[in-house]
């Protein structure tokens, strides 16, 4: 039966509708083409490795005994992101005395993949990337990454955040300025101090 699963299209919807239907296979490849986004994601919420992992596979465990949570569905991976939001809130709530997530917020470590930029200037672009993500809020980063590193629409990120579609438009467009202005600024100190020496 794999090998013939393994012939077909893999398009998500096909898979969605495999698995709700009993085929195994089909969550084998769902679970294999989100896992490391899930991790990716989860990550940003400052989690230990394990208790990622613990989290991830219970975000799984309940679809994969719950396979009818999955009809209607027709974007697997913000469903799955959702899900795991919802449980990393759950631990962060079980491991709490309150109910208040203050503390908690989401940050982004960038890593650039591309093997033909040297090493060091690799380091270089992370720093500045990092530099630049460190002046948003937690939400920001967030948003940020949702909409450009998975590439969900407004409206999927606004589920996530609890927010308006509008909201959500206006908060990465405010990050996105933040950074613009930074980037700017710092543009300027370097001729600046060039021009000095």
């Amino acid at each position: 039966m794999s090998e013939k699963l393994n012939q077909l299209p893999t398009d998500d919807l096909f898979l969605l509708d495999r698995f709700i239907n009993g085929n195994d296979d089909a969550f084998t490849i769902i679970y294999n083409r989100y896992v490391n986004q899930l991790m990716a994601y989860g990550t940003g919420w400052g989690f230990d490795k394990e208790t990622l992992k613990d989290a991830i596979q219970d975000v799984f465990y309940k679809l994969y005994f719950n396979r009818k949570a999955f009809q209607g569905v027709s974007n697997p991976k913000f469903y799955l992101i959702r899900a795991l939001k919802n449980r990393i809130l759950d631990i962060q709530k079980s491991n709490m005395d309150t109910t208040d997530f203050t503390g908690l917020e989401f940050s982004v470590r960038p890593t650039v993949l591309d093997e033909l930029i040297a090493e060091e200037e690799r380091n270089k672009i992370e720093k500045q990337i990092e530099l630049y993500l460190n002046l948003l809020t937690g939400r920001q980063r967030e948003a940020v990454y949702l909409r450009f590193i998975e590439e969900m629409e407004y409206e999927e990120i606004a589920i996530i955040l609890e927010m308006s579609a509008p909201a959500v438009r206006k908060l990465v467009c405010r990050a996105i300025a933040r950074i613009r202005t930074e980037e700017l600024s710092l543009v300027m100190l370097l001729c600046i101090s060039r021009m000095i020496n």
